[in-house]
């Protein structure tokens, strides 16, 4: 039954006319409206036909519907549309009369019968979505802007919609300080947004890692600050490497940022600024140290994650001046309700040792440094309120130790909850201020995985998925089931959901896409559809549809919540040895990830501990397995961060050595694990170089050179040279691009896989 009603849907999708009763319709709209009667029949559209707009009505509603009439036109072969400045007799018929009362700025009422299509709304956005919903149900190479040559027939089923959104706050927040994004990609996720009726972009622009907004006032935010020295790139061809060069600069300028607030308005999107103000400020610190706690000190732009110290000396009235300043310049571009000015995970460590943080904090009379931040946060509040805007700060604001709600609370800020969420959300609704729900990462279940709206974070765990942020549990499903607002009387200031994107690890378009696709719609849904309302089963069936547009557009989405969605088999390792029989790997890493581990936990990713593997024959020639002298056991690496063992060789799988040509250079580890891999960069028969990689750090290799005795080989840990350093491959990509992926290299030009 369920493959019969998903092919009939997909039918409709490719614009094939269905002759169906009602229960044999399929209303494919993401995401699901507050209310639908559903009907018998189709309405076919005619190969010409008027979109009227009632004479009353005022220009904007016609440019509305203008924009509507030119999608048509150019993606419905062999139809033709036209607008009208009146309803008589018109195929589309636009008023704001006869509504339902309360819909709001944003929602409208859609009739479809078998005659023509009626539409209510009050305001410009609400027709949009009105809109949107017309082109959602239609062919999807409609919704997608797109010609296909092969549909030629348009129809929707017939039904009744009173549809309005459950919060007025609906976003997307993508970070390009990490790693920088053009105007066309930003343009991209626009697109995706507008058709899932999502009404806010918040851009976050500058971190330690890089400035991106120009500020006419100081040049040097990207002049220096837009540059890294090396950068951290993921992709889909070559796995996670550094690039071993300067990233940048990179910025966005005035008339960039201009021109996406334009492209955005165009959509209903409003487009918000973040300015991270006192904490992740370490690229505006390299351009201005002046405004540091430690002027003299030597810092360079960030180039991987993580929380900084150095932080901006608000205690200086030059640092306060500073930041209102950009405001100054950026309020002149961005004309919407708010601005982000950041707040989170700023350490008060530089304020305690900084001569005049320690009078501001005398003087104020102070009892906990944390106060500065607050002090700070109620004055550049009521600067951004004297400009006609809200300020929206991250929950640490109020939810860290020692900050002074009474200041931070007196100019209305709204909280964005990223961790603890619900925490944050209720502290929100107990000083009564409004809460954005953005859940970091919501624990998991057999069922459904982890639930949260970070979708920068791994959505599968697979060795063959691209190293990220996570441990792969933040599924699909679970960014769909996560409920925002549990409990409506303990958190009643909510005022909606955002996606958010990191992108500490992701630097490139296809990368962005294949993990904010598609839980970003399943945020768009939450946002829009009434809790009681959402069907996970729904939502799979709508988006099987759905991917058509995707397609069409031509973006790279995950595939793992498809039903029958198979990850890329693993193939066998090979591996190239020297014909020594023994090495000891020494692990010096302290960090989160992992090197080598036997299978009774020795040589971990958080000790010191240090294990000897020999090489012992198989039953079959050539054949060896990697063994532990310690505890007797065969060699396995972890799959993830997490810790989760994957068992590498058993009696039952031996690695073949190839012993017929020396290797320059030799590779040990999982195809596709990017956890553990060991390169070999050998240039004679009797010193081994191995460098061991841990997972949680695309930095952290350590070297050790054994040398042959004939008593056997000794290591002597020594810590390796930049990435950057490291041998090439014959195609001129760094050798530790291929960690992982079951490619090995070997003297001479014959790449083994």
């Amino acid at each position: 039954m369920k493959r019969l009603f998903s092919l009939a849907a997909l039918l409709m999708a490719c614009g094939c006319l269905l002759t169906a009763t009602a229960q044999e319709a399929f209303y494919n709209l993401t995401p699901y409206p507050k209310s639908i009667t559903k009907k018998t029949g189709f309405c076919t559209f005619p190969k010409e036909f008027t979109v009227g707009v009632d004479a009353a009505l005022g220009d904007s509603t016609m440019q509305e519907a203008q924009a509507f009439v030119d999608q048509l036109n150019a993606t419905m072969k062999g139809h033709k549309a036209t607008l009208a400045h009146s309803i008589d007799g018109a195929f589309i018929q636009i008023s704001n009369g006869g509504r339902i009362a309360a819909v709001g700025k944003e929602g409208y009422n859609l009739t479809v019968s078998a005659e023509n299509i009626r539409i209510n709304a009050l305001y410009e956005a609400g027709l949009y979505y009105a809109l949107q919903s017309v082109k959602k149900m239609l062919p999807a190479n409609v919704c997608a802007g797109v010609m296909d040559e092969s549909v030629t027939e348009y129809s929707i089923p017939c039904c009744t919609i009173a549809d309005a959104p459950r919060w007025e706050y609906r976003s997307f927040m993508l970070d390009c300080s990490r790693h920088f994004f053009d105007v066309k990609e930003i343009k991209r996720m626009l697109d995706v947004m507008a058709i899932y009726k999502m009404n806010t972009f918040h851009w976050h622009l500058t971190d330690d890692q890089g400035w991106r907004a120009e500020i006419k006032k100081y040049p040097k935010l990207t002049t220096v600050g837009a540059t890294a020295p090396d950068s951290r790139i993921t992709d889909f061809e070559h796995g996670t490497y550094w690039l071993g060069h300067a990233y940048g600069p990179y910025s966005y300028s005035q008339d960039d940022m201009r021109e996406i607030v334009r492209y955005a308005a165009e959509r209903h999107i409003e487009v918000i600024p973040e300015i991270e103000m006192l904490g992740h400020s370490v690229a505006a610190l390299c351009a201005y140290p002046e405004f540091s706690c430690n002027p003299s000190a030597s810092r360079q732009v960030w180039t991987n994650g993580g929380v900084s110290t150095d932080v901006v000396n608000v205690a200086n009235p030059k640092a306060v001046q500073f930041y209102k300043d950009i405001v100054d310049e950026l309020c002149e571009i961005f004309p919407g309700r708010y601005f982000h000015i950041g707040g989170d995970e700023c350490p008060t460590d530089a304020w305690k040792s900084n001569a005049q943080c320690q009078q501001m904090y005398k003087e104020k009379g102070f009892t906990d440094y944390r106060q500065i931040q607050s002090w700070f946060t109620n004055e550049i509040s009521k600067y951004i309120a004297s400009k006609g805007k809200r300020t929206i700060v991250w929950n640490e604001s109020i939810t860290a130790g020692g900050s002074d709600l009474d200041m931070v609370k007196e100019y209305n800020p709204v909280i964005m909850c990223w961790y603890p969420c619900q925490g944050g959300a209720q502290k929100a609704a107990q000083l009564g201020l409004d809460a954005i729900i953005t859940e970091y990462h919501g624990g998991s279940s057999a069922a459904s995985g982890a639930g949260g709206y970070y979708i920068n974070r791994k959505q599968y765990n697979h060795p063959t998925e691209p190293d990220g942020a996570g441990a792969g549990d933040d599924t699909v499903e679970g960014c769909y089931k996560y409920v925002p607002q549990p409990n409506a009387t303990s958190t009643p200031t909510v005022i909606g959901v955002q996606g958010t994107f990191w992108c500490e690890w992701v630097g490139v378009p296809e990368y962005l896409e294949y993990l904010a696709l598609p839980r970003l719609i399943c945020v768009a849904e939450a946002g829009w559809t009434p809790e009681t309302k959402k069907n996970w089963q729904s939502f799979v069936d709508r988006m099987l549809l759905d991917t058509k547009i995707l397609d069409y557009g031509g973006y790279n989405y995950g595939k793992h919540w498809m039903p029958d969605y198979e990850p890329p088999k693993i193939e066998t390792c090979e591996i190239i040895a020297d014909g020594l029989t023994e090495y000891t790997f020494d692990n010096q890493s302290k960090d989160r990830g992992t090197h080598l581990r036997d299978d009774n936990g020795k040589l971990n990713g958080q000790g010191a501990e240090c294990t000897t593997f020999v090489l012992e024959a198989g039953p079959k020639a050539e054949q060896y397995y990697i063994k532990s002298t310690v505890s007797g056991k065969y060699l396995y690496a972890s799959s993830s961060a997490s810790g989760t063992m994957v068992e590498l060789n058993t009696k039952k799988t031996a690695w073949t050595f190839d012993w017929e040509t020396m290797p320059k250079y030799v590779a040990i580890c999982h195809a596709g694990n990017k956890d553990v891999a060991l390169n070999n960069n050998v240039s004679n028969t009797t010193k081994v170089r191995l460098f061991a990689h841990a997972a949680s750090n695309g930095a952290s290799f350590y070297t050790m050179e054994l040398v042959k005795r004939p008593d056997g080989i000794t290591a002597a840990p020594t810590q390796s040279a930049p990435l950057a350093s490291l041998t090439y491959d014959l195609q001129g990509r760094p050798a530790t691009a291929l960690n992982g992926r079951g490619v090995y290299l070997r003297e001479g030009t014959k790449v083994l896989k």
